[in-house]
């Protein structure tokens, strides 16, 4: 019996350990996450913002009706059950989940989200966003409590992308309503947190809410907590001296102090943005397809690459659908219009100008990277004869002469979601003439017509030839001269599990299906 009941003392007490140290794991799971970041948040309403700043933060509470899996490459329910569309894309109705409930208010019991939030979130997001994202948004229909239907002013199989995007986030009609302009300050949504603290310049904090609808995906950390850090550097040594547990971005140059640290590593996301020099096609001397070809033949885009990003943060780019798409062709360098000054040089005898005589201006904002490389390229012209003036502005003066067609050649920086639309649309579209986008006045009839295919079609195959056939002709025009890729670079304390990188480079520790937590000691 004695040897019996110590037994029996021996299980409780191993089952007591066990059950502790449980306790404890979850415990340490649920510290607090602390994210350095260089930009000021500006808005927590979704209809308003315009940021990455502010999207990274918001998405950790609100929720979509849709949203991308850990890795970004397929979109999953996440409000919505499921969903179905018409034939022609113009019409796309959504199940939504049941039980889904607001954070609790004043204004507001932490009722259930119904079709009616959709349709007032979508419809005052139409109105007010100066984004515009919703633009193929022509009205919504409520089918019964838990079915809604969008109907769209045009064909558009992009859609579920842009419903991923936080700017689509279903709100409560009470409190938006009751806070108005200040609903920022006040923000209400579906999401595992709220926001607890918002310092400007200083911080942002969230605490777990403790009601959220989904308990079955409930996130680990109690708290999370963006700190504002301008100086990228001084960010990697705030994340190397542990004041931080993950930094937004980790510039090239400090790339080998993060990978030399034991307690310290890089975290590579697939680059969903272009960088090029985009040529006026309006206006100038790039009007001339031998001056755009002597650019392409005289300036070499691996060696811009290498100087740019000598520890490896970035990447040549060919085309403008960037390696982060599903539409991303490898064979792209195939039609891209290969370095050979020689050629260049004699591109330059054919236009009938002696060294010196053609010039050329390349305007830039004041971000050092664009600047950087419109020197080089300067240094790389000048070599075979032409001369090169490089002008900076500031962002609003900058914005003003790249959108009018004013710039011989301009420096743009494109990110966005991994679908390609928001590429070719954007940037080669004749109706985005005027805009930062397609600020040199592109137009072809053909790259139209395949972009506008591709928006009409469900099936990817079919819209990822229409896009590769958009992007060829693109790169055989020689008005965009695209430069590199940067890589989504994350340095993370690496106690930090489940954290998964996005190809924007912004900052989600919670999603379908995950949960980023520290793992203590």
């Amino acid at each position: 019996m004695k040897r019996k009941s110590s037994f029996s003392y021996f299980c409780i007490a191993c089952l007591l350990v066990f059950l502790l140290s449980s306790v404890a794991v979850a415990a340490d799971r649920g510290s607090e996450i602390i994210v350095g970041t260089d930009q000021n948040t500006t808005t927590m309403d979704p209809a308003m913002y315009q940021d990455a700043a502010s999207s990274q933060v918001m998405m950790h509470m609100y929720e979509t009706l849709v949203a991308y899996d850990a890795e970004y490459k397929n979109i999953v329910p996440y409000l919505a059950e499921s969903w179905a569309y018409t034939d022609d894309l113009k019409e796309w109705t959504f199940v939504l989940k049941r039980g889904v409930r607001f954070h609790k208010t004043d204004n507001q019991p932490g009722r259930e989200m119904v079709a009616d939030d959709v349709k007032y979130s979508f419809e005052r997001t139409l109105q007010i966003s100066p984004m515009k994202r919703l633009f193929m948004l022509d009205h919504v229909e409520i089918i019964d409590p838990y079915t809604v239907k969008l109907v769209l002013n045009q064909p558009f199989a992009a859609l579920l992308s842009v419903l991923t995007d936080v700017g689509a986030a279903v709100i409560p009609k009470e409190d938006a309503e009751k806070w108005g302009k200040d609903f920022s300050q006040h923000p209400v949504g579906t999401g595992p947190y709220t926001m607890s603290e918002w310092v400007k310049d200083s911080h942002m904090s969230f605490v777990r809410y403790e009601d959220y609808w989904n308990k079955d995906a409930t996130p680990y950390p109690k708290k999370l907590t963006f700190r504002y850090i301008v100086n990228k550097t001084a960010m990697t040594t705030a994340l190397l001296s542990k004041q931080i547990h993950i930094s937004r971005e980790v510039l090239d140059q400090d790339v080998s102090k993060v990978e030399a640290s034991p307690e310290h590593g890089i975290v590579k996301g697939a680059p969903c943005n272009v960088y090029a020099l985009y040529m006026n096609s309006i206006n100038g001397p790039t009007t001339d397809p031998r001056v755009r070809e002597l650019f392409f033949r005289a300036v070499d885009v691996e060696q811009i690459a290498k100087i740019l990003f000598p520890e490896g943060s970035g990447e040549p780019a060919f085309g403008p659908v960037p390696p982060g798409s599903w539409a991303y062709n490898p064979d792209v360098k195939k039609f891209y219009t290969a370095y050979d000054p020689e050629q260049a040089k004699a591109l330059l005898k054919e236009l009938g100008k002696k060294p010196g005589e053609l010039k050329l201006r390349i305007t830039t904002s004041e971000d050092e990277r664009r600047k950087k490389a419109a020197i080089v390229a300067q240094a790389m012209l000048k070599k075979i004869g032409v001369d090169v003036e490089v002008q900076s502005l500031e962002w609003g003066s900058f914005m003003g002469v790249s959108s009018k067609a004013e710039a011989d050649i301009y420096a743009i920086g494109w990110t966005w979601y991994p679908d390609p639309f928001f590429y070719v649309y954007y940037m080669f579209h004749s109706e985005k003439k005027g805009s930062y986008g397609n600020g040199g006045g592109y137009n072809n009839a053909e790259v139209d017509r395949l972009i506008n295919l591709g928006a009409s079609v469900g099936d990817q195959a079919k819209r990822t030839e229409y896009y590769r056939r958009a992007e060829k002709l693109i790169m055989e025009d020689m008005y965009y001269f695209p430069l590199y890729h940067m890589f989504a670079l994350n340095g993370v304390d690496k106690r930090i599990k489940d954290f998964y990188p996005t190809p924007q480079g912004t900052i989600r520790l919670f999603g379908p299906g995950y949960s980023a937590y520290l793992e203590m000691d």
